[in-house]
């Protein structure tokens, strides 16, 4: 992992997510790319001095809870483009060749919050790239992760992301399914998902559990609450799991897994997001014709 690209949106509660990625990057080894959007034009003036700001906040914070000699060690790289966060990050991405995208959950985008607060879903869902989401407040790196996901679908394409982290991290991971009962024949490939992880990570520590529950979304927070885990790896089979897994609801009851790291796994087969209703359906109604001729 050479790469980490932290979208910034200037306000206190991103500076937690930068001395996050700061401590990443120290760890893996990676540099940081800062990224502002601003959602009007801008002169070269103006984007000279958000740059300027940029720079001045990197190193006000290189070395918050690190020692001197970690955070000299730490790269940076500055970008500011014209638009909103969603139309300019997939761009910045490519340009940068980011392996991890680190934001907080709360991001202010084209100048106000997103709907229900909740920013960060619309990157995961555009981002090629694994998203890590950090909620507000100090934390340290993990070393206790709880990964959650179909194993008998997962895509192979999105393990070695997860392998550079764990390894960088030299964390415990724990897979976790849940199932129904009618689930029982088709627990024969989730185990198999599972047996590959370990064959992808053979030097890390990793435990599996199946759990009997009808909804994963409610009981992931009790899973991970129970283990004490210090991030929840995610990679939802479909765009509708993860918008439910970011509902307002659980931030406003503090659920668990809202008040831990949390980084999503983009599966290729995910549906294809749009960035607001109109767009949707300026697509569907060729579709729509072209189905009903």
């Amino acid at each position: 992992m050479k790469t980490i690209l932290v979208p910034v949106d200037l306000t206190a509660a991103a500076e937690h997510t930068l001395v996050y990625a700061n401590k990443l990057a120290v760890r893996l080894g990676a540099e940081v790319v800062l990224l502002y959007c601003h959602h009007g034009q801008l002169a070269a003036s103006e984007t000279a001095d958000y740059q300027k700001r940029l720079e001045t906040l990197a190193e006000r914070l290189r070395y918050v809870q690190l020692v001197r000699q970690d955070g000299r060690r730490i790269r940076y790289r500055h970008t500011v483009r014209t638009g909103c966060l969603h139309d300019r990050i997939q761009e910045v991405i490519d340009a940068y060749a980011a392996d991890l995208v680190v934001m907080n959950l709360e991001h202010l985008d084209c100048g106000e919050e997103a709907i229900s607060g909740n920013h960060a879903i619309r990157i995961a869902e555009l981002a090629s790239c694994p998203v890590l989401v950090v909620p507000p407040g100090a934390r340290t790196l993990p070393a206790r992760l709880a990964f959650m996901a179909d194993f008998g679908r997962l895509d192979k394409t999105t393990l070695p992301g997860l392998n550079d982290l764990v390894l960088g991290l030299s964390a415990q991971l724990q897979l976790v399914h849940f199932y129904q009962r009618l689930d029982l024949p088709e627990l024969i490939s989730v185990k198999r998902g599972m047996q590959l992880i370990r064959t992808e990570l053979p030097t890390a520590n990793i435990g599996s559990k199946l759990v009997l529950d009808d909804d994963p979304l409610e009981g992931i927070s009790e899973f991970c609450a129970n283990m004490q885990a210090q991030l929840l790896v995610f990679a939802p089979a479909d765009i509708s799991l993860l918008r439910r897994f970011f509902d307002v609801c659980y931030t406003k009851t503090r659920a668990y897994h809202t008040r831990i790291p949390v980084l999503v796994l983009r599966q290729p087969e995910q549906q294809t997001a749009y960035c607001c209703e109109h767009c949707a359906q300026q697509l569907a109604t060729p579709l729509k014709a072209a189905v009903m001729a």
